[in-house]
C-alpha cells in the first residue's frame, strides 16, 4: 500500500499547520520521534533525514515531481560510462562563514563510504573521487551506474575543516552507542542552523543568514518538539501549542481539517508497504522446520489474493492510500504503469490453491 497521509512544507517537510499562525516567525513543529543523531552519515532514517535536510545539502536534490535538479552542484556530465564531473556553486558558505569547495565534497563522499556510515550502500559503486579545482569534482565508478544522481541526492556535504577540528572525520558509530561531537552538533550549508539540541525534548533551528538559496518565507526559527503519544500530539496542535505536525494519525485528519484554525495539506508519500515472504530458504527458519512453502509462487499468490486490500484502504488508511501492484513508486526510475495492477481479491481461489498445495505435499 502507498500511504499518502504525510504532508509537505518548505524543503520537503510534510505538514499539518495552523493557518492562524501563518505570519509567525517561530514555527513549532512536532512529530512522534526525534532525530536519532545529527551526524548526517550515521543513520538513514526518516525523521533523522528530515532534520538533516534543514541543515545539510547534497550535490543534487529532488523536486516535488521527483526529478533530479541542482543543489550544491549547478551542472554535471558523464564523460564516459564510469567518469562524472560535477561543477559546484562558487557562492556557497557553511553557516560559520567558511566557503565550501571541492575538498569538502571529496571529504564528505569518502566519509559517507566509511564502515560506520549508514549511507555507504548508496555510493558503493564510487571507486574514486577527487578535486580537479576548487569548484570541480571528478567521481569515478567501478561500473556504469545509471542511478548515481539519485543516490547522491542522499549524501550530505560537510565541512572538512569543521569535521577535522572536532575529531569527527568518520561517521558516528550509532549502532555501538558511540557519542561524538557530530551527533549533537551540526554545521552545514542549508537554510537553517541548529542553536540548541536537547535530544527527544527540543531542537532549535535558526535561519542561516549565510545560505546561498533564495526561497521566500518568514520563518526565522523552527522549534522541533517531539511528542511520542499521537493523541497528545494532536491535542497540542488543536490547542495551538504546536503549529505543525508531520505525522498526524489518519483517523484525526478530518477532525483537524474541520477545525477553523487548521488546514491539512497532503501529497503522496514515496513509500510502499508490503508483506514480504521468504522465497530463498529451502527450509522454514522457525516453527515447523519442513520445506519452505513460500518458495512456491502458487502459495505466495494464494496469500496475496486472500488479502482484502480495499478493506485496508477504507478502514485502516481511511481512504488515504492506493493499492500497489508493484513495489516501485510512480516517479521513481523503473516504475512501469502497465505492471502496477493487482490480481483480484479472491478468497475462494486462495483456498483452492492451498488445498491443491497440501494434496501435492508442498507443505
Amino acid at each position: 500500500m502507498k500511504p499518502n497521509n504525510l504532508l509537505r512544507i518548505l524543503l520537503a517537510l510534510m505538514f499539518v499547520f495552523v493557518s492562524t499562525q501563518s505570519y509567525a516567525k517561530t514555527l513549532k513543529w512536532s512529530m512522534q520521534g526525534d532525530s536519532l543523531t545529527l551526524d548526517p552519515h550515521a543513520q538513514n532514517e526518516g525523521p533523522t533525514t528530515q532534520v538533516s535536510r534543514q541543515i545539510y545539502e547534497a550535490l543534487v536534490t529532488r523536486g516535488l515531481d521527483m526529478s533530479i535538479g541542482p543543489q550544491l552542484a549547478t551542472k554535471w556530465k558523464a564523460v564516459d560510462p564510469n567518469t562524472w564531473y560535477f561543477f559546484l556553486r562558487d557562492d556557497v558558505k557553511f553557516s560559520n562563514g567558511q566557503k565550501m569547495t571541492s575538498e569538502d565534497v571529496v571529504f564528505s563522499i569518502l566519509r559517507a563510504k566509511q564502515p560506520t556510515s549508514d549511507f555507504k550502500e548508496y555510493i558503493s559503486t564510487i571507486s574514486g573521487v577527487k578535486a580537479i579545482d576548487d569548484y570541480t569534482v571528478q567521481i569515478k565508478t567501478s561500473k556504469p551506474n545509471p542511478i548515481l544522481l539519485n543516490q547522491l541526492s542522499n549524501i550530505f556535504i560537510m565541512s572538512k575543516q569543521w569535521s577535522t577540528d572536532n575529531f569527527v572525520v568518520a561517521p558516528q558509530n550509532w549502532d555501538a552507542g558511540q557519542e561524538t561531537f557530530s551527533a549533537t552538533n551540526a554545521m552545514g550549508t542549508g537554510p537553517f542552523k541548529i542553536t540548541l539540541r536537547e535530544p527527544n525534548t527540543k531542537t532549535v533551528f535558526k535561519k542561516n543568514s549565510k545560505w546561498w538559496g533564495n526561497v521566500e518565507h518568514n520563518i526565522t526559527e523552527i522549534q522541533l518538539l517531539p511528542i511520542k503519544n499521537a493523541a497528545t500530539r494532536v491535542a497540542a496542535l488543536l490547542s495551538g501549542e504546536i503549529d505543525l505536525v508531520t505525522d498526524a494519525p489518519v483517523q484525526d485528519l478530518a477532525r483537524i481539517s474541520s477545525s477553523g484554525g487548521h488546514k491539512v495539506e497532503s501529497t503522496p508519500q514515496m513509500r510502499t508497504i508490503f508483506l514480504g515472504m521468504d522465497q530463498a530458504a529451502d527450509k522454514l527458519r522457525s516453527g515447523n522446520t519442513g520445506d519452505n512453502p513460500f518458495k512456491k509462487k502458487e502459495v505466495r499468490q494464494a496469500l496475496y489474493q486472500a488479502i482484502d486490500i480495499e478493506a485496508i484502504k477504507k478502514k485502516v488508511m481511511r481512504g488515504l492510500s492506493e493499492p500497489a501492484g508493484i513495489i516501485t513508486f510512480p516517479g521513481v526510475t523503473g516504475y512501469t504503469k502497465a505492471l502496477d495492477k493487482r490480481l483480484p481479491y479472491d478468497v475462494d481461489a486462495a483456498k483452492k490453491t492451498i488445498i491443491g498445495c497440501r494434496i501435492s505435499k508442498w507443505f
